[in-house]
This record gives structure tokens, C-alpha cells and sequence, in this order.
């Protein structure tokens, strides 16, 4: 009688890892009602770039979207309507990085939260297999040595 197998070890392989990059890369959207207010539309942007940077993004870019963020404030306290496209755009654009800077540091963070555990585990299985073969070592030494023995007659 034949035996069928669906998958094989390689192929059983490559969909693990093929659904550990399809769960590492779903990131969450979330829709946003449109704001009619910029004061109110600045907040979700600034709770963005927040967001963005407790999901774990370096330095190097929150400094642009400070930066940014900051012309924009500076736009707004000019109180002028010719400012306002601009503002709009501006707080468009900060948005988009934002978001964008929040899915590249959360997925950063997480493989780096992988690659830790699987250092550990790793690190686990060797002191295993050290501690196993010291041990074995240790009892055959052990056995050579009494055998070796010699007895003395007293």
C-alpha cells in the first residue's frame, strides 16, 4: 500500500517560514474620519509621530518628522489663509511618514524580539548539548578510572 504525503519536510519548511514573514508583515490600518478642523487634524498627526516613535523608531528619523512637524506649528502661528494649503499638505505628508516610520519600527522591533528569543533558545540547546556531553565525559572517565585501578594487598 502506497503512502501519500502532501508535504514534505522542505516544502513543510518554506510555508513556516513564508507565514512567519506574512504575520511579521500585517500591519494593522486604521481608518481616520477626515477632520475639518487643522487644530484637530495637528493632534492626530503629532499622536502619529508619537505613536511612531513608541513603536521604536531611532533618532535619525523622528529628527525629520520634528522637524517638520515643527515648520508646521510655526505656519500656523503665522495665522495666515495663503498658509493653508501648505499646512495641509504639510500635515499630509507628516502623517504618511509617520505611519510609514511606525510600521518599518514596530516591524524592526518585532524581528528584533524574534531574533532575541531564538538567540536564547539557541543558546538554551547548546548548554544542553555541552552539559550532555560533559556529563557522558565525566561517567566514562569515571568507569576508565576504576577500572584502572589497581588493588593492593594489604
Amino acid at each position: 500500500m502506497t503512502e501519500f504525503k502532501f508535504f514534505s519536510k522542505s516544502s513543510t519548511i518554506l510555508l513556516a517560514i513564508v507565514l512567519t514573514v506574512a504575520i511579521l508583515s500585517i500591519n494593522l490600518a486604521t481608518v481616520k474620519s477626515q477632520t475639518t478642523s487643522p487644530q484637530s487634524q495637528l493632534n492626530l498627526v503629532i499622536q502619529d509621530v508619537q505613536k511612531a516613535e513608541s513603536a521604536g523608531a531611532n533618532s535619525e528619523e523622528m529628527q525629520g518628522l520634528v522637524v517638520q512637524l515643527n515648520r508646521i506649528i510655526q505656519l500656523q502661528n503665522q495665522n495666515s489663509t495663503q498658509n493653508q494649503s501648505e499646512i495641509n499638505n504639510g500635515l499630509t505628508t507628516i502623517d504618511s511618514e509617520a505611519n510609514q516610520i511606525q510600521t518599518t519600527a514596530s516591524q524592526r522591533t518585532s524581528i528584533n524580539h524574534l531574533t532575541a528569543y531564538a538567540t536564547g533558545l539557541i543558546g538554551a540547546m547548546l548548554a544542553t548539548i555541552v552539559s550532555h556531553f560533559a556529563l557522558q565525559f565525566w561517567r566514562k572517565y569515571q568507569i576508565k578510572r576504576t577500572f584502572q585501578m589497581k588493588i593492593i594487598p594489604k
